[in-house]
């Protein structure tokens, strides 16, 4: 069976990454949170090493959601 070759412009970097999640999701997203993402059991972003650098599946991305985080109430 042949292998289906990717472009390397569905590949992109944490950086880049965290911006197109910042606009889906009106809130700043720290390019950090990627490597989580990527490291995640249940469907995890797929990930691609290029010349010592990670770099995350576009569609993996674009698809992933992510929850705002609670704040705990002081005092």
């Amino acid at each position: 069976m042949p292998v289906k070759i990717q472009a390397l412009a569905d590949w992109i970097s944490a950086h880049d990454a965290a911006q197109l999640l910042s606009l889906k999701h009106g809130r700043p997203i720290d390019p950090k949170y990627i490597r989580r993402l990527s490291k995640r059991t249940k469907d995890p972003v797929r990930t691609k090493e290029m010349s010592n650098r990670l770099l995350y599946n576009r569609d993996d991305i674009l698809a992933s959601t992510v929850k705002q985080a609670t704040k705990k109430a002081s005092g």
